[in-house]
């Protein structure tokens, strides 16, 4: 066995890849089609977005059913909070990528705070924090060292926090907004 993309292999198999990690991404990039071809036989792609620099694996779909394997990763609904807080978050780097904004996107917590205020605050505050731990679990955001809580929204969330995904969560909301005023 050809092992000189090993280490593509095996790092990929653990999670995403960033264009950081020097050694790491120069073999995915370098054997980019054996790669592919390795993770194909299980209905793995590889997904491999250089301009944001980074790559991962994700589930082949298939157009007929039985052609499809079985999934190596059970596909996980996210409750209602983890969504929007995504939303949130892509829609903050939209907005500074569009302002011509660094490489990377620093958000603060008071800027993910994006609940009105409650009865409750502690219960809505834990419920936030929750739910930003959630995230950094996902891989989206990360928790940086400094004492003004900030955290690094990650470009990843880009490939998964798309326009489809945008306007599925929107249309629901509206729906379940109508729904919300006829039982009301």
């Amino acid at each position: 066995m050809e092992t000189g993309y090993s280490l593509g292999l095996i790092s990929l198999l653990k999670g995403v890849v960033y264009d950081y990690q020097k050694n790491v991404w120069e073999n995915v990039l370098q054997y980019e089609s054996d790669i592919k071809k390795y993770f194909l036989l299980v209905g793995l792609e590889l997904f491999i977005d250089k301009s944001e620099g980074y790559a991962y694996l994700r589930q082949k779909e298939w157009e007929m059913e039985e052609d499809a394997l079985p999934r190596l990763a059970e596909r996980r609904q996210l409750n209602f909070f983890t969504t929007l807080l995504c939303i949130v978050l892509r829609k903050y780097l939209l907005e500074q990528d569009a302002q011509g904004g660094s490489l990377r996107t620093i958000i603060s917590e008071s800027e993910i705070m994006f609940l009105p205020p409650a009865i409750d605050e502690a219960k809505q505050q834990d419920k936030v924090h929750t739910t930003i731990n959630k995230i950094i679990e996902l891989g989206f955001l990360r928790k940086l060292d400094d004492k003004e809580r900030n955290y690094e929204i990650h470009r990843i969330i880009k490939g998964f926090v798309n326009a489809d995904v945008i306007d599925d969560t929107l249309k629901r909301l509206q729906q379940h907004a109508e729904e919300k005023q006829i039982t009301d």
